[in-house]
């Protein structure tokens, strides 16, 4: 017996003994690291005073839950005793999840961008003096040869013998001080002006020198991301000029998307990215990209009156609600592998699987074949030797497509589905509640489901006037909010007043906005977050639209809605200070060049009694205006009004609505300036 209890004391020390300091963190992230062999710690004041005390240099790795080349380095790399021995005598390893710390990630990928000239990505592996400054930087490191690159043995050994060797650190740190004045470097005021006329021509521009004319979407390497952002301009761009070339870049994306292996053919919601042909993807589904996703296919359906557009948006809002929410609230992502550890087993097919079992479904082999060349579920397989995903290459649907695409949807049931990171983000939380509201307008059956979602969020991220940035469920939040959380969260709000007219979410984002501005604008300057370390805001939607273009949209439209000039004003400063960031980089900042677009343009709020607006809420949304708000008042007649000014009345709707449509006239016939600087 004492035997026994001995084997099983030991036993429990080997277990212990293996944990590392992440094992108190809550990110499903790096509580996934917690066990590894390498010492690990969490990005905070005492991991950093611990470098400095020892002199040791720090490496820093950047990661996220789903990140599939994370999940590599780690099972090559991280979980390996000699990996572990390096780096544990030479540095104080850092472990960043970036959905907890965006402003740490935004900080390093800065970095790697102006010392590359090119993106950098996930996983990112950093290396810095215990002073913070960096002498070596790059993403993946393998365990072996990997495209010439030097292997993690290699290179560890090096930059730890490195740091010891005085001359050597001073000229790698050498290396990296024009990236840190580049990265670091506000753009100068422009001393020019641009007609309205030709800040558009500039962004479809260089929006059009990046499209892919031959499968859509925009792309100048090997992978797509869907772009929400940039699809909304040139939405924005054709309600404004009526530029046909617009209209028809951002339809065929969005067509293309819609049917390719981009988008989960079977049920609904977009993958993170893919390859150019949007064929096959990294099985990755993010809540970020399935919130932000289906805002320009409702757009385009409002455009066009195509119900296609609308279908898809709905159905990856409905893929959302089915997978990703519990209690009321939203899930971050799920990642790419499956139980088998094989990158998407459980969205993918073998032809002769599907094939014997829809003959036991009752078709035929003339109705099946007829089905599965449709949706590219072919014997040869397209991905990985046999397995097929679903592509949507056909032209004509087959008769019984729904009854196939059901089968593959059971046959779904049967296989584990991948990990979800349950961490509750609240940026990304009210992306998607703005998005049902937006679907509200059209469905208002999804109405009360928004209400719902906003109320949890709301319950759990706000307390006492405090803003919390993420949890998990069971725990309170307390890492406080990020700018993105006060951009998306006052930018869903205003989506909520724009549908219910309910004066309790105008105040609430009207105060979170001046929040935002005192916690986060300082001198001048906006940063990401008021938490160490401090990183400037920028204005890149790469992958989701800019917090900072986002939030001060939200200011503008303030200004409009709450007659808050101060807001629009900031608005107004920021597109004069960063102007030239519209010339020079349009296509990177397409929440931005909105934002030019919205004060140049000009937003028309129309105002009367909540039960007019309601009235004619279907005619409000058909209305031929680029931008445009309501507002109830109690006036009993409509007014048109843009910032300081009620420019018509009508006692009708058809009477205001042919105000506001001559006012879309004069946007051609008075070209306006926009002008920065001095």
């Amino acid at each position: 017996m004492l035997r026994f209890v001995f084997l099983v004391f030991l036993a429990l020390n080997l277990l212990w003994a293996k944990e590392n300091a992440l094992i108190h963190e809550t990110s499903p992230y790096l509580l996934r690291h917690a066990h590894n062999p390498v010492n690990w710690y969490a990005w905070n004041e005492e991991t950093l005073q611990r470098a400095q005390k020892e002199n040791k240099p720090i490496f820093v790795s950047i990661g996220y839950s789903t990140c599939h080349w994370c999940h590599v380095m780690e099972e090559e790399s991280f979980e390996h005793q000699d990996v572990a021995d390096v780096l544990n005598r030479y540095f104080i390893s850092i472990k960043v999840d970036k959905e907890e710390f965006p402003n740490i990630d935004k900080k390093y990928q800065n970095l790697f961008r102006a010392f590359n000239g090119r993106r950098g990505g996930w996983p990112l592996s950093v290396f810095l003096t215990p002073q913070l400054e960096p002498f070596f930087i790059t993403t993946y490191m393998p365990r072996g040869s990997y495209g010439g690159a030097e292997n993690i043995l290699e290179l560890t050994n090096r930059l730890g013998e490195l740091y010891a060797d005085r001359e050597a650190l001073h000229k790698a740190l050498e290396k990296f001080s024009h990236a840190k004045e580049t990265m670091n470097q506000l753009p100068q005021p422009s001393q020019s002006s641009l007609e309205l006329s030709a800040l558009i021509k500039t962004a479809l521009e260089r929006i059009e020198a990046q499209y892919d004319r031959e499968n859509h979407g925009f792309a100048t390497g090997r992978t797509k991301f869907p772009e929400a952002s940039k699809i909304e301009l040139l939405l924005n761009i054709y309600k404004t000029t009526e530029e046909q070339r617009a209209l028809d870049m951002a339809k065929e994306t969005l067509l293309t998307m819609s049917k390719r292996g981009i988008y989960d053919q079977v049920d609904g919601g977009f993958f993170r990215y893919s390859d150019k042909q949007w064929e096959i993807p990294h099985f990755q589904k993010l809540l970020y990209v399935n919130a932000q996703m289906p805002l320009p296919y409702m757009e385009l359906y409002r455009l066009t009156g195509d119900r296609y557009f609308f279908e898809i948006a709905k159905a990856t809002v409905d893929a959302i609600e089915r997978r990703y929410v519990e209690d009321g609230y939203y899930f971050s992502a799920s990642d790419s592998v499956g139980s088998d550890g094989v990158e998407g087993t459980y969205y993918t097919y073998l032809y002769d699987d599907v094939f014997e079992g829809l003959k036991k479904e009752g078709l035929n082999e003339e109705e099946i074949e007829a089905a599965l060349s449709y949706l590219s579920i072919e014997d040869m397989g397209n991905l990985d030797g046999e397995l097929a995903h679903v592509n949507v290459v056909g032209d004509k649907a087959p008769a019984r497509l729904e009854e196939v695409k059901a089968y593959l949807g059971k046959l779904r049931t049967t296989r584990e589905f991948p990990f979800v990171d349950k961490k509750i983000i609240t940026s990304w939380s009210a992306m998607m509640i703005k998005t049902l509201y937006t679907l509200a307008a059209y469905e208002p059956s999804y109405l009360e489901v928004a209400n719902q979602r906003l109320a949890s969020l709301l319950a759990l991220m706000y307390v006492k006037e405090t803003l919390y940035h993420q949890t998990i469920p069971g725990k309170a939040p307390t890492q406080t909010a990020m700018l993105e959380d006060y951009a998306y969260l006052v930018d869903t709000l205003l989506t909520a007043y724009q549908v219910t007219l309910d004066k309790q979410h105008l105040e609430r984002a009207s105060r979170l906005a001046h929040h935002a501005k005192a916690l986060f604008c300082q001198e001048g300057v906006w940063y990401m977050s008021t938490q160490t370390p401090k990183v400037a805001a920028d204005f890149d939607d790469k992958y989701y639209s800019s917090p900072l273009s986002v939030l001060l949209n939200g200011f503008l439209s303030l200004a409009n809605l709450h007659d808050d000039l101060a807001l629009g004003e900031e608005s107004r400063r920021m597109l004069k200070l960063y102007g030239k960031v519209l010339v020079d980089a349009p296509e990177e900042s397409a929440s931005f060049v909105t934002l030019a677009l919205r004060a140049q343009v000009g937003v028309i709020t129309l105002k009367a009694t909540q039960k007019r607006l309601q009235q004619h809420h279907q005619g409000f949304m058909q209305m031929d205006y680029p931008f445009l708000l309501r507002k109830s008042h109690s006036f009993d007649e409509y007014m048109a009004c843009q910032l300081g000014i009620c420019f018509a009345t009508g006692k009708t709707f058809e009477a205001i609505n042919a105000s506001i449509t001559k006012a879309k006239e004069e946007i051609s016939t008075q070209p306006k300036k926009l002008k920065w600087g001095k």
